[in-house]
């Protein structure tokens, strides 16, 4: 289901961002308890913090979402286009909407990757973006968050969710219709990723 981004994306930087491979070995007891496969990964950092990687957590928690991505697909953040790599081409996805509130992030990641004609990026702030009057979306997904907890879940997520609500496709019309965010069950319940 996904690409290995550490053979697409290059070392990169730009103003506060840097996109960059580590290297995970054998020897790293942190990264196995963590269950951190030894490999070659890429990893896109602002200020020198994490903001997204393409480890096996990373994969794991964006799994439920690309196997219900349907339709006309909303993303909040770009991320390393990891998930976007792993919906685009999929028969039942129609379209993929990104909301990236950072240009750097689009310059470095966009310009690399091979995206598909069923994407379209735009540069804006998820929090006060909207949509054109009458478009309307079968999936809702918001993934902006480099940590979470039950303060980020009650301020962010929810209302995020509410928002994007609005603009999903009535449940009469499709029943199966997904608003959800990254982690939002560990968010909410304040449990480990690992």
């Amino acid at each position: 289901m996904y690409s290995k981004m550490a053979e697409l994306l290059e070392d990169r930087e730009s103003g506060d961002w840097k996109l960059e491979k580590f290297v995970i070995d054998n020897d790293n007891f942190m990264a196995r308890i963590q269950g951190i496969m030894p490999g070659t990964y890429v990893r896109l950092l602002c200020k020198g913090e994490c903001v997204m990687s393409d480890t096996d957590m990373e994969k794991r928690t964006n799994a439920d979402f690309c196997l219900n991505a349907h339709g006309d697909v909303l993303i909040g953040g770009l991320g390393i286009g990891m998930i976007i790599l792993a919906i685009q081409d999929k028969p039942e996805v129609n379209s993929v909407t990104v909301v990236e509130k950072n240009q750097e992030v689009i310059d470095m990641i966009a310009t690399q990757l091979n995206f598909n004609e069923k994407v379209n990026i735009v540069c804006a702030d998820v929090f006060e973006w909207k949509p054109e009057k009458g478009i309307k979306y079968d999936v809702s997904y918001m993934d902006i968050w480099n940590y979470i907890n039950k303060d980020v879940y009650e301020k962010e997520m929810k209302p995020l969710k509410r928002r994007y609500a609005r603009f999903l496709r009535p449940k009469k019309e499709n029943p199966n219709r997904y608003n959800r965010c990254w982690a939002e069950y560990h968010a909410r319940t304040e449990r480990s990723l690992i």
